[in-house]
């Protein structure tokens, strides 16, 4: 009797506890577990590329917005174009003010005579030609040259473009002054270039470009990138070694990068 009485009462508490049980809301699922990141992580996170899409899709957009255009692109490599208007700086400026005025009489009247002068002196001084900075490698800027033509545009020195600009101010005699290098290379610009490219090599890997439009100084691309393209079956190898065959990734070459910062370029554009 006992035993029945013990087995009606856990019969009747069941339902109890099964409501209980379900009088609070489910614990929330846990996140899924994330590996943490390590140096090799971030490595290849640094040497991934950039771009998604193909050099053909790039630069066939780019040559239909081209039309029967050809624009000529002037390349500053790891050189600024800054706000420096003149080789020229003041430092003192000098201003002398001069007043005047005559009264006299004639015999068909009065005249009255009043004259004003002001003239003014500024000091300047020039300062030194700076030093070409460190261009790129050569590899690196025969890339994007033969990507950017590749494309349709037309590269332009900046050293020659000046060099014509100032042979054109000549008369043949070549008694003028030294000219002024800030304005001669805007001179320079304005007649022969389109585009402005400044690339800037900011580490060792990593590079930002800037495209400004000549005529109005609008920005028209700006792009910052470690160049690296993206990598294709083909850069995939197996190699034989003394441990068998290994996996290999062709090495980035500098021409290589040359060309993929002219296709991000590109797309920006």
């Amino acid at each position: 009797m006992n035993r029945s009485l013990v087995a009606g009462l856990l019969l009747g508490a069941m339902p109890m506890v099964a409501l209980a049980a379900n009088d609070h809301p489910a614990a929330p699922m846990k996140a899924p577990h994330q590996k943490p990141l390590t140096e090799q992580d971030l490595r290849a996170e640094a040497n991934a590329s950039q771009r998604t899409e193909s050099a053909e899709a790039i630069i066939e957009r780019f040559r239909a917005g081209l039309g029967n255009s050809n624009p000529r692109i002037a390349v500053f490599w790891n050189r600024a174009f800054n706000d420096q208007v003149s080789d020229w700086a003041s430092q003192r400026q000098v201003v002398v003010s001069e007043q005047g005025s005559l009264h006299g009489s004639i015999p068909d009247g009065n005249v009255n005579l009043d004259g004003k002068a002001r003239g003014a002196a500024q000091v300047e001084t020039r300062g030194a030609r700076r030093s070409a900075p460190m261009a790129p490698a050569f590899d690196l800027q025969a890339g994007l040259v033969s990507q950017l033509t590749r494309a349709g545009a037309t590269i332009v020195d900046r050293d020659a473009i000046m060099r014509i600009t100032d042979n054109a101010l000549e008369n043949g005699d070549f008694s003028r002054l030294s000219p002024d290098q800030a304005r001669l290379e805007m001179r320079a610009l304005s007649q022969h270039a389109d585009y402005l490219m400044e690339l800037s090599q900011v580490a060792g890997n990593e590079f930002t470009i800037r495209v400004l439009n000549v005529t109005n100084g609008a920005i028209q691309a700006m792009v910052s990138s470690n160049g690296v393209p993206p990598a294709t079956d083909a850069d995939r190898r197996w190699i034989a070694t003394d441990r068998g065959f290994e996996k290999r990734e062709r090495q980035v070459s500098l021409r290589d990068v040359g060309q993929e910062l002219a296709l991000q370029t590109l797309a920006e554009l």
